[in-house]
C-alpha cells in the first residue's frame, strides 16, 4: 500500500538529503583546494586508464629545512625519469625546482611519485581516469614539514607552442 507523505516525511527526506550531502563532502576532502592554486592529494590516487599529457613536474620546499626530493615519472608502465633533487630550506623565497622534462610531449598513462629524504612513504599521482587532457604536478614539503602532491589541470604551459617533442 502507498500512503501520500506528509510535512513529517518531507523534513526527515531533508534531513536525511543534507546528511548524506555532508558525508559526500566529508569523504571528499582528500582531493581539495589547498588555496594556492592548485589541488592537494592525500597520497597515492589512481581510478582507471587515460592518455593525458604531462606538462612539468616540479619540487618546492616551503620548510625552513632543506630536503631531498626523489622523482620518478612512468609512463605507460615504463620509466622514463628518475632524478633526486636537493632543495635548501625556505629564506626570503621559497626553493622550487621544475624536473627536466626527459618524458617528451608524448600523451600516455602518467604516474608520478615522490619520496622525501629517506622516507620509505611515496606520494603518487596517477592521471588514469582523469578528465583532463595535460596535466602539471608539483611535489611540496609544507612550512610544518608536511608532505604531499598539488596538481593543476591544462596549464598554460601545456599549449602547443610551449611543449615540445623529443621525438
Amino acid at each position: 500500500m502507498h500512503r501520500e507523505p506528509t510535512d513529517s516525511d518531507v523534513s526527515r527526506r531533508q534531513m536525511i538529503g543534507g546528511a548524506a550531502a555532508v558525508g559526500v563532502g566529508l569523504l571528499a576532502g582528500c582531493l581539495g583546494d589547498d588555496g594556492e592554486g592548485g589541488n592537494q592529494l592525500d597520497g597515492g590516487d589512481s581510478v582507471g586508464g587515460s592518455d593525458s599529457r604531462l606538462a612539468y613536474v616540479r619540487v618546492a620546499n616551503w620548510d625552513a629545512v632543506s630536503h631531498t626530493f626523489h622523482v620518478l615519472v612512468e609512463r605507460d608502465g615504463d620509466i622514463v625519469h628518475w632524478s633526486s633533487h636537493e632543495l635548501d630550506g625556505k629564506g626570503s623565497e621559497i626553493p622550487t625546482e621544475t624536473v627536466d622534462t626527459s618524458w617528451a610531449d608524448q600523451a600516455g598513462s602518467f604516474v608520478i611519485s615522490v619520496r622525501v629524504d629517506d622516507s620509505e612513504e611515496w606520494k603518487t599521482f596517477d592521471v588514469a581516469g582523469r578528465d583532463g587532457d595535460c596535466y602539471g604536478v608539483e611535489a611540496r614539503v609544507t612550512d610544518d614539514g608536511g608532505q604531499g602532491l598539488w596538481y593543476e589541470e591544462n596549464p598554460d604551459s601545456c599549449t602547443a607552442e610551449e611543449m615540445t617533442s623529443d621525438g
